[in-house]
C-alpha cells in the first residue's frame, strides 16, 4: 500500500495531508517563513538570529504549526533540528509559495507604466491641435507613467457618459456632478499670411473684406451672444471660398496664402506664418476646465489637471486673459 502523503485531497476548509486534516482557517501563514528559516539554518537559535526575533518565539511558532498540521516537522536533538519526511514535503511547498510570491513581486515592479492607466482629455480641434499637443512633451517628461488620450470633439464631451475624463469646453456645465473652473478666453481675430496681403492688400474693416477670399470654420457656433450683432450681415456679403469643420484645414489654408480666416489669437501667437489684422476681436469666448468627481478623486488625474491649469496660466500665456492681448509684435501687421 502506498504510504506517501496524499497532498491533493481537499475537502471544504481542510487540506488533507495523508491521514492528517489541516484546518486552513487555523493555519497562521506568517509562521511558514519561520519554519523555512529553521529548516534552512538547522537551528532554532540561528533562525531566531536571522529573523531578528527571540528563540522562544521561533520555538512557539514551530509548535503551533505542528499542532495545526497534526504531525512533527522536525526531529530535535542536542545538535540542532532536522526535517522529518513530512517536514521536507512542507518545506518543498513553502519554497514553491515563496518563489511564486517573489515572481509576482517582480512582475509588479517590472510592469509597464501603461498599467497606471490612460486619462482621456476632450478638446475642440484648434485647442487640441495647436495648443495642447505642443505642450504634451512637457507633461510626459514630468509624468512618464501616465498615458494621455487627447480626443478631438466637435461638441461638448459627455463626461458623465464616459466620453472623457477631463474636458476643455466652451459651455458652462449645467450638471452639478461636474466640477468646472473657467480657465481662459479665446479671442477670435482676423488673420492672413503676409504673402496674401502683399498680393490682395489689407482690408480696412471687416466689411471691406468683400474683395477678399474668406475662409470659414463651421464650428464657430459657441456662445453666440458673444459675437457682434453685425456678424451675420458680414458673413452674408463676404465671398467664402472655403468652409470646413477642421481647425487644421483652416489654419493651414490661411497660412498658405489661401485667404483671411478668423482664428483664436493663441494660434497667431505661436504660428509665425500668420499676420494679425488691425481689428478688434470679433468675439471673446470663455472656456472651462471640466471633470467629474471620479476624475477628481483619481490620483492619476491630478497631474493632468495641474498641467492643464498651467497650460492656460495667463501670466505665461496672456492670450487667454479676459482683456485681449495682441500676439507678439513679429506677427502683427505693420
Amino acid at each position: 500500500m502506498d504510504s506517501r502523503p496524499d497532498t491533493d485531497n481537499v475537502e471544504g476548509g481542510a487540506c488533507r495531508i495523508g491521514r492528517t486534516s489541516v484546518d486552513k482557517r487555523k493555519l497562521d501563514w506568517s509562521r511558514l517563513p519561520v519554519f523555512a528559516a529553521v529548516a534552512r539554518t538547522g537551528s532554532i537559535n540561528a533562525a531566531a538570529s536571522e529573523l531578528a526575533v527571540s528563540a522562544a518565539k521561533v520555538s512557539r511558532d514551530l509548535t503551533d504549526l505542528e499542532r495545526v498540521m497534526g504531525r512533527e516537522l522536525f526531529v530535535r536533538s542536542a545538535r540542532g533540528v532536522s526535517l522529518t519526511d513530512f517536514g521536507a514535503l512542507v518545506l518543498n511547498r513553502v519554497e514553491t509559495m515563496t518563489d511564486t510570491f517573489g515572481a509576482l513581486t517582480e512582475d509588479v515592479d517590472l510592469a509597464p507604466t501603461a498599467d497606471m492607466g490612460t486619462i482621456t482629455i476632450a478638446a475642440y480641434d484648434c485647442m487640441a491641435t495647436y495648443w495642447l499637443a505642443r505642450r504634451l512633451p512637457e507633461f510626459h517628461r514630468s509624468n512618464p507613467g501616465i498615458q494621455v488620450t487627447l480626443k478631438v470633439v466637435e461638441t461638448t464631451a459627455d463626461l458623465l457618459g464616459g466620453e472623457a475624463d477631463i474636458a476643455i469646453q466652451y459651455e458652462a456645465p449645467k450638471n452639478g456632478n461636474i466640477f468646472a473652473k473657467q480657465v481662459g478666453w479665446s479671442h477670435y481675430i482676423p488673420c492672413a499670411s503676409r504673402s496674401y496681403l502683399n498680393v490682395f492688400g489689407t482690408p480696412e474693416s471687416m466689411f471691406d473684406a468683400g474683395r477678399h477670399r474668406v475662409l470659414s470654420h463651421l464650428g464657430y457656433k459657441m456662445q453666440q451672444e458673444q459675437w457682434p450683432k453685425e456678424t451675420p450681415h458680414w458673413q452674408a456679403i463676404v465671398p467664402r471660398v472655403l468652409q470646413t469643420n477642421s481647425g487644421t484645414v483652416i489654419v493651414e489654408d490661411c497660412a498658405s496664402d489661401g485667404g483671411i480666416a478668423v482664428l483664436p489669437s493663441y494660434i497667431a501667437a505661436i504660428d509665425p506664418r500668420l499676420v494679425v489684422l488691425n481689428f478688434r476681436p470679433l468675439a471673446s469666448i470663455r472656456f472651462w476646465l471640466a471633470y467629474t468627481e471620479v476624475a477628481r478623486e483619481n490620483e492619476r488625474c491630478q497631474p493632468v489637471l495641474a498641467w492643464l491649469r498651467e497650460c492656460f496660466n495667463t501670466a505665461r500665456h496672456p492670450w487667454f486673459r479676459e482683456a485681449y492681448v495682441r500676439p507678439p509684435a513679429a506677427n502683427e501687421l505693420r
